[in-house]
């Protein structure tokens, strides 16, 4: 492999460094840091709900020069979240299905239930409701389960996803329990990220259920939370659920 100074597939690389117990981004070098870069960037501007900028950043990709599974796998996630967002479902079902199909690889990483999730919150805005709880517990279980590799911003994220999609299907306390994990994970690695969606999320689900004092006390946090973090992105969705408790 090194004598040819070629990399092997993403999936293989990321199932031997599994094996060794090492990250793959000490081995992975200078020819697939762009890709890296490009989607790294992308996920950014998808947490930053910079949704129409995600889109221009994907646009400019070449999927014909993505070498891997892996990075394929990648893309028409990233692809498939743009979708969701812009209301484009049946687009972002089929990308989706080519990640959980045409493009899985060999080891067991996060975007197997961040696919699947996903899936979810589009059958959700196809208002296919039965279809949206079993792709939703079906994700829970992907991460319960399976011993899957991701990054904590990746860890934080599913289960921010997860939360806000029991809450949309009205089951609170669901919700509660994946958002406890998103703030226990976070707190444990000492960073703030998404903190300050996952206590509005939380907030919302103590609103939900009637529970004024307890949401208040969220908010209040989800607020100096992302003052702390971005400014005013998240303050005006804070200051409205706020509101709601007066």
């Amino acid at each position: 492999m090194e004598k040819q100074n070629r990399l092997p597939k993403m999936d293989i690389l990321t199932a031997i460094c599994e094996r060794l117990n090492i990250s793959s981004d000490r081995i992975v070098e200078n020819e697939v840091s762009g890709v890296n870069d490009t989607f790294n960037k992308v996920i950014d501007m998808l947490t930053a709900h910079e949704y129409d900028k995600a889109e221009e950043m994907l646009d400019a990709v070449k999927v014909k020069q993505l070498d891997s599974d892996f990075d394929k796998q990648r893309y028409y996630y990233l692809l498939g979240m743009v979708q969701v967002e812009n209301d484009q479902i049946d687009d972002a079902i089929f990308n989706f299905e080519l990640v959980l199909t045409q493009f899985a690889t060999t080891s067991a990483n996060i975007y197997l239930a961040m696919t699947t999730a996903g899936m979810a919150m589009a059958y959700l805005k196809r208002n296919d409701r039965e279809r949206a709880i079993r792709l939703t517990n079906r994700s829970v279980k992907l991460i319960d389960n399976k011993k899957l590799i991701g990054s904590l911003h990746q860890w934080a994220s599913i289960n921010d996803q997860i939360a806000n999609l029991y809450l949309e299907l009205g089951d609170p306390d669901s919700a509660i329990e994946m958002v406890n994990r998103g703030i226990k994970m976070c707190r444990a690695h000492d960073s703030l990220f998404l903190l300050d969606e996952l206590y509005l999320c939380l907030g919302r689900c103590y609103i939900a259920k009637g529970e004024q004092e307890d949401a208040k006390q969220a908010l209040e946090i989800a607020k100096s939370l992302s003052i702390a973090r971005h400014g005013t992105l998240m303050e005006e969705d804070i200051e409205t659920e706020l509101e709601k408790l007066q």
